[in-house]
């Protein structure tokens, strides 16, 4: 009975050795375990402090743009595939470093694109929903390169910038940033507004608009704290700083300011159109007007006439060089301290031709 109970696999000791070293096993595992979980974290540790690296970056920087470069910008900052496909185009031509660091400001953007303008100028490949597409990547790069130096105090407005006065009626009126300090700005008011009752009331909350030379355009309410005459016969308005900024909604297009002779002419709409009728037809009496700003997508136009909105118009622009006689809407009129009336213009038919050649106009490219 003895010899039975006592011999087999089933002893108490051997029961325990082999726990043992099933424990032992395990902690050898666990341990191996966490040596390789060590090494990884190390070497992840070194892969993500590399691509910190000012080694890496500067290696990233120095390689040429790959198409996954201008997916992911055009992933972060809402491109279309013809923003892609445009930018692409562009940086295979100019054979242009990674585009993800060589764009960091307008400068930059500008030259890229005026340097790839004249490759595809010269190998004909400029067609005109090409060139159409490719001024439309170039604004869009410029707002996403503004975005980077937005304005967020009046602290940041640079002397020799023109701020607009809004007045209650909506009116206009540019003054000029002669100086900002820590403590307050200035800017010089002509003697018509020092002296007539539309000037701002001092302390009171005004508006006013002003743009950045890279074409963010902010609206801004600060207080008028005095009103100095400077021994230059010239008159300023002191203002406190403020950072009650609001950064516009943009438009599609860039806007040149100049001004130029211009004509413009009433249009009928025929809401109907036959087979071989046009849609719009053009008034024989022309008048003549002056031109402030324009954009492929709308213009600004000055005249004495006593225009109202929403009617149909047909502008001919003779000093662009343009032929086409462009048809707009007049979106918005507002009455200048002239007593003209400006007439804020929204192209409504325009050619791609005419579209690019307004392009040309505002980006100061040669055809």
């Amino acid at each position: 009975m003895f010899f039975l109970l006592g011999s087999g696999s089933g002893s108490p000791v051997e029961a325990r050795i082999a726990h043992r070293a099933d424990i032992a096993i395990i902690i050898v595992i666990l341990i191996a375990l966490a040596a390789i979980l060590g090494v990884a974290f190390v070497i992840w540790m070194r892969i993500k402090n590399y691509y910190k690296s000012e080694a890496y970056l500067e290696k990233e920087r120095s390689r040429k743009t790959k198409y996954k470069d201008v997916q992911k910008l055009a992933k972060d900052n809402n491109l279309s595939q013809k923003d892609i496909n445009t930018l692409w185009d562009i940086c295979r031509l100019t054979d242009t470093n990674n585009i993800l660091y060589s764009i960091k400001s307008n400068n930059e953007v500008n030259e890229l694109f005026h340097t790839a303008y004249e490759i595809m100028k010269q190998q004909n490949l400029l067609t005109d929903e090409k060139m159409n597409d490719f001024f439309t990547t170039l604004f869009k790069l410029e707002m996403i390169v503004a975005q980077f130096k937005k304005v967020i105090s009046t602290r940041q407005i640079p002397v020799g910038c023109v701020i607009f006065y809004i007045s209650n009626e909506g009116e206009q009126y540019p003054f000029s940033v002669t100086q900002n300090t820590k403590d307050f700005f200035t800017a010089e008011i002509p003697e018509f507004i020092y002296k007539s009752q539309r000037r701002p009331e001092l302390l009171t909350r005004s508006r006013f608009t002003f743009r950045t030379s890279d074409g963010l355009s902010y609206n801004l309410i600060t207080r008028i704290i005095r009103y100095n005459e400077g021994n230059d016969g010239k008159f300023y308005m002191v203002l406190s700083h403020s950072e009650q900024l609001e950064c516009q909604a943009q438009r599609h297009y860039k806007r040149e300011f100049f001004e130029r002779e211009c004509s413009f002419k009433a249009v009928k709409v025929n809401e109907n159109p036959g087979k071989n009728e046009e849609v719009y037809t053009f008034s024989e009496k022309e008048y003549p007007g002056k031109i402030t700003n324009i954009s492929a997508g709308g213009c600004c136009i000055q005249t004495t006439l006593p225009i109202k909105e929403k009617q149909y118009i047909g502008v001919t622009l003779p000093e662009t060089g343009i032929e086409e006689t462009i048809v707009g809407i007049i979106r918005k009129t507002r009455k200048l301290p002239t007593g003209k009336l400006a007439l804020h213009i929204q192209f409504i038919q325009i050619s791609l031709s005419t579209k690019n050649r307004i392009h040309t106009l505002v980006y100061k490219y040669e055809l």
